[in-house]
Order: C-alpha cells, then structure tokens, then sequence
C-alpha cells in the first residue's frame, strides 16, 4: 500500500512537471535565428538557379549580411541596393524573400522592368528554389491553380510578379514586402500614370511596418538608384589592408598592372595585364592579390558616410571589385576593352563600377583644334572613306554633306564639309571622292520616298534618327544592345504599282538603319574633347561646321510625374546639319568596323555590322 502511494506520488510529480515543461515550449518563443542562419540553415541553391550550387553560405560575399537582416528590422521602411555585378545582388534579395516567406509572411510584390523578365526571374529563379528548399516547399498550395507563375498563393502569404510597364497591375495589389529590382530600367511615367515605382510604393501604405526594396546597376546621376542612394544613409563596404590594416573602400584607381603589358604593335597584352594586375593600398601602397581580398572581406564592414539621411532609409553602393568571382586581372582586362567606346565604358561604370556616369554639359561647347592638313586634302593612308548627307527641305531642296576618312583603329580626318543643292551633285563628289556606294550614308528622315528612290537608284544606305538609347540584337545565345537597329529595307516605289527596272532603278529596296541619338551624340562628344580615339579636322575647317558642331548642348530634364531628372540634347542653334552629318559618319564608322561597340570583342560580333560588311546588300 505504502509502495502504491509512493508511486502513484511520483507519477503525479512527473505529470505536473511534464505539464509544465508542456506550457513552458508553447509559450516559449522560437528560437531567434538571424536571416543569414535561417538562410544558411535553410536554403539550397541548384544549378537551376545559381552557379555556385549548393548550401546557402554567406562565406564568400560576408557583405550581404547586414543588408539580409533588414528583412527583419522594423525599423527600415526602405533598403537600396546601388551594387555592381556578379555581387550576389539578386540572390541576397531571394534569401531575404524566403526568410520572409517562411519566419515573417506578408503579402508582397516583385517588380521587374518588364513583364517577360518577371516571368522568366519567377519561372526560372525564384520558383526552382521553392521546389528545392524544404522550408519553403511546405508552404506550397495544394491547388496548382494557386501557384502560378505570375501569382503565386501560399499558406499565409501572396506573392505576386509585375513588370514595371503595367501601371494597372501595380495599382491593383496592397503590399508589405515591395521589391522593385533594376530601377533605372523601369518604365517611364507619363502624362496619365505615376512612374511605377511611385505607383508600387503607394501599395505599401496600408502596412506600417512595410519595407521597400530598390536594386539597380546605376545609369546616370539623375537616376532612380543614385537618388534613392543619396537619399539613404550611404554605406560603404570598409576591408582592412593586409600589410597596414588600414580600412578603405575598394576604388578602381587603386587596381593597378605592368605598363609595359603591351605587344610589339602597342596594344596591351590582355594575358599580361590579367597576370600583372593586383590592388595597391593608398596608404602604405602595399599590393594586395586575390587571395587577399577574400580574408579582407570577411574582416570588413559597413559604414554609413550619409549623416543627415532620411528616417528609415538604409542604403548600400557595393563596387564589383568586392565580387568573390572577378578578379582584378579579370577587371583590369575588361576595363581595357570596354574603354574602346564610350557606350562600352559607360557600360564599366554603371555595371562593374556601380556608379553613375556623370555628363559634363559645358564641354559641348569646347572648340575643336584643327590638326595640321588643309581642306580638300586627300588621307592616301585611309582604311575607308564615308559621305554622310542630311537632306534638308525647308527654304528649298538642299543637302549638307560631311567626307571623313576612317582607319580601323579609329583614328579619322574630316576631308570636306558643305552645302550641295542637288542629287546629282552628291552623285558626282561621291565619284571625285572614289567613295563605295555602300559607303554614302544619306537621312532618310525627310522626303523619304525621294531618299528611297535616290538610294536605290545609286546603291547607298539610308539612316534614321531615333530617341532610342540602344537597340536589341538578338542572336541564338544572346540579346545584344547597340546604338543602331537591325538592318531594315525601305521601298520607294511601295504602293504606287510602278516597277523598279522600269524606273531605271539598280536596286528594288534600299537598306534602312536606325541610330541612337543620344548614344551617337554622346559618342561624338567624346570624340570631340579627344576623350577617346583620334578625330581630326582640317586647319582650315569653316566656322560654319563650328558652329554646327556645338549647335547642342546637355540640360538637366525634370518630368513632374516620376520626379526624376536626366540630362537630355538641347539645340541652342538653329542649324545642326553639319553635326547630324559626323553624327551619321560615325555610324557608318561602326558598321564598317572602324569604330568599337560594345561587346564587339566577344563571339557574338557585332551583328549588323558584320551582316553589312559581308553582304552586297541586294534585294533577295
């Protein structure tokens, strides 16, 4: 009986502690994980989704840290991210997502330049990594019908997938995680709509504890990423020297390489330069290698430079020097090539860089020295020899027409420059000149059927001018931009039931290519201030393609409805013809190969120019 109390005693202790303990674990919170442990513990990235497969690890970009916890501080209402590439950008703002998705739901937005972007980023990135993380899998809906790919339902959160060109969409859905990815690609406002991220924002309203996310490679100081920057508080990433332990931000002035990497025709040495190349500390000028960089970033930090920012904004400018996957030498090798142009080292400073290419508007103006020949002087050592004419109406038929001799390095004269009054006059200089008839660039941009007509009549290449920036090439394993269009054809006989044999014409259709004003303009006055390659003109040239040439200026633009500023070619002078004329020159420099575009060193050649070099440029 004693030994049955005893016992029934103890069983009762041990069910009022195990009731105890019982309580204790529901009302005990859960375990305080950091984003980057719940990342690191959770997250499994297939090759489905990024190059390095494998267990999510922070080990190699130790950067990305202090921004994934902003996926958990209430105190941030905006985060941006102005970051070069191949910086782990992207797959920050994914883990942060998960970690929202699975810890903190809430309804949220991913928005994207265009819709086809979004849906090929939720398709192919965001929707794999689901699938393949546990932690996140288990939120899936039962119903497929829920789980799409633009909208997707989960057990306690939505999340849906917007370009930025569908104002309807943006103003349709109410948000507390907003993620507006590569901003200064999105869509412009107009006179009806909000710019999107305006639009988007105004979704988050209805959540106090909202946050916003920016991300963008930067374009221009007037940018939406550069501004959104300036507004934040302006962390910078710091790493100690190994040699002085000095902290610093890594800039590219200090990325140095053997200046005499150069073969014996005076270009650099790409294999030398990749082998030389290393980064020297400002301070002890020490030189730090590629396996120095890795221990310095996990010693480094952020640090904001900002010290009156807006409450609540957190933002981070990361250049890809930091990247674990470039090294200086890779860098060094780019910079050089991309220099070649100036599109393509605007390309550098936005995209490797991460900063904003910065216009000076006052050297538009700056008066070109002539070099030592006269007009009328023929260049016997010219690779090729380009007419550009802009054919004018207004006060009666007229034309202003440029000669310029081009070698393949870049390097080109201007030979003659003035007015004609005829089609047979640009006839016969083109003969005096002994110019290829693909090489006489004629605006098709007024009297176009005439243009048409003149051009298949005598064998040239038509030009138009567009507001476009660049134009997509795409290849079958590439989409390439270029400041001018895919080769069109136009026809001057289109629907007037004339023959073209019966017109005496050599050529049906006439080839049509459009170029980029403000890229080519920007280009031109490079060329211009000698900020790359050499364009010359005569001792002798006339005021009259003087004033021409500076007839435009950059101004500062500011569009009321996005609230966003850019600088944009204003005319100050009534006549620009001569300057359009070097304009279209120079575009007929690029597709006969003497001038560099971007990309032009990789396989995918420049397309058109090399479909317009090859071919005769007939009517098939």
């Amino acid at each position: 009986m004693l030994y049955q109390r005893a016992r029934h005693s103890r069983d009762n202790i041990l069910n009022e502690l195990d009731l105890e303990q019982f309580v204790d674990n529901i009302w005990s919170p859960r375990q305080a994980l950091s984003v980057q442990q719940w990342a690191e513990a959770n997250l499994y990235l297939s090759e489905r989704v990024s190059s390095s497969a494998g267990a999510y690890s922070t080990l190699l970009t130790p950067y990305v840290r202090e921004p994934l916890e902003n996926f958990k501080d209430d105190h941030t209402r905006t985060m941006v991210l102005c970051w070069g590439a191949q910086t782990a950008k992207t797959t920050t703002i994914l883990a942060g997502l998960a970690y929202r998705l699975d810890v903190n739901p809430v309804p949220a937005m991913w928005v994207m330049p265009n819709e086809n972007l979004a849906r090929s980023f939720s398709e192919y990135r965001w929707q794999p990594m689901v699938s393949d993380c546990p932690a996140l899998a288990k939120h899936k809906p039962a119903n497929a019908d829920k789980f799409k790919i633009m909208e997707q339902h989960f057990d306690r959160m939505s999340l849906w997938f917007f370009g930025s060109n569908s104002p309807a969409n943006l103003a349709s859905r109410s948000v507390g995680l907003l993620i507006c990815d590569e901003t200064d690609k999105f869509a412009e406002a107009s006179s009806r709509e909000a710019g999107a991220i305006q639009l988007a924002e105004a979704r988050t309203r209805t959540y106090p504890l909202s946050l916003t996310i920016q991300t963008s490679t930067p374009t221009t100081e007037f940018g939406y990423i550069w501004q959104a920057f300036l507004r934040g508080d302006q962390r910078y990433y710091h790493v100690p020297c190994p040699h002085c332990n000095e902290f610093q931000v890594l800039t590219w002035p200090n990325v140095k390489w053997d200046k005499e990497a150069k073969g014996e025709d005076g270009t650099w040495d790409n294999e030398r330069v990749r082998a030389t190349a290393y980064y020297e500390c400002p301070k002890c000028k020490g030189r730090i290698t590629d396996g120095q960089k890795t221990k310095m970033l996990r010693l480094g930090k952020w640090k904001p430079a900002n010290p009156n920012p807006e409450p609540n904004v957190k933002s981070y400018s990361l250049s890809g020097i930091y990247s674990p996957w470039e090294t200086f030498g890779k860098l060094a090798v780019k910079f050089l090539n991309d220099k070649k142009s100036l599109v393509g080292l605007q390309d550098f400073v936005n995209s490797v860089l991460a900063q904003p290419w910065v216009e000076n508007p006052e050297e538009s103006t700056d008066k070109v020295e002539g070099s030592g020949y006269r007009m009328g002087e023929v260049w016997a050592e010219a690779d090729r020899r380009i007419i550009s004419a802009d054919i004018q109406e207004a006060k009666g038929f007229h034309m202003w027409v440029v000669v310029r001799a081009w070698k393949l390095d870049g390097t080109s004269r201007l030979e003659w420059c003035g007015r004609l009054e005829t089609w047979d006059a640009l006839r016969v200089m083109q003969l005096d000149w002994k110019v290829d008839d693909k090489m006489v660039f004629v605006d098709s941009g007024d009297q176009t059927r005439d243009v048409y007509y003149q051009a298949c009549k005598f064998g040239w290449t038509c030009l138009l001018g567009s507001d476009s920036h660049l134009f997509a090439h795409v290849t079958p394993t590439s989409r390439i931009n270029r400041p001018y269009s895919a080769l069109q054809w136009g026809d001057p006989l289109s629907g007037t039931g004339r023959v073209a044999q019966a017109e005496g014409l050599s050529k049906k259709r006439c080839p049509v290519i459009r170029w980029s004003n403000p890229t080519i303009k920007d280009i031109l006055t490079a060329l211009k201030n000698k900020r790359m390659g050499s364009w010359l003109i005569p001792l002798d040239t006339p005021e009259e393609w003087h004033k021409h040439i500076n007839s435009e200026i950059k101004k500062p633009k500011y569009n009321p409805i996005s609230g966003r500023t850019k600088l944009v070619w204003h005319r100050i002078h009534k006549d620009n013809h001569l300057r359009d004329c070097e304009c279209m020159n120079l575009v007929g420099a690029m597709l006969l190969g003497c001038m560099p575009v971007p990309n032009e060193d990789s396989s995918e050649m420049k397309q058109v120019g090399d479909e317009y070099k090859s071919q005769e440029l007939t009517e098939a």
